[in-house]
């Protein structure tokens, strides 16, 4: 069985940029301690665990700023 987008998202990606995972999806990941360089790292960590590319009018922090918003980003991109 393959793992689920938000099991990759928790176990690879989150773990790799070193922040803990939030409870609730709706945490904002500044709470988490994300900063721009954070940021960076989680596009191009999530480009290359789920083999595809964030188009540049997409990289808006403001898509990208708790858990519940890149599931369903990434929900729509992969299959």
């Amino acid at each position: 069985m393959s793992k689920s987008i938000e099991s990759i998202l928790r176990d690879e990606v989150f773990a790799e940029l070193d922040i803990e995972y939030p409870e609730d999806p709706d945490t904002p990941l500044l709470d988490l301690g994300i900063d721009s360089a954070g940021f960076i790292k989680l596009i191009v960590s999530m480009e290359s665990k789920f083999n595809i590319s964030i188009p540049d009018e997409d990289l808006l922090f403001e898509k990208f700023s708790t858990a519940g918003l890149i599931l369903n980003y990434l929900a729509g991109k992969t299959i």
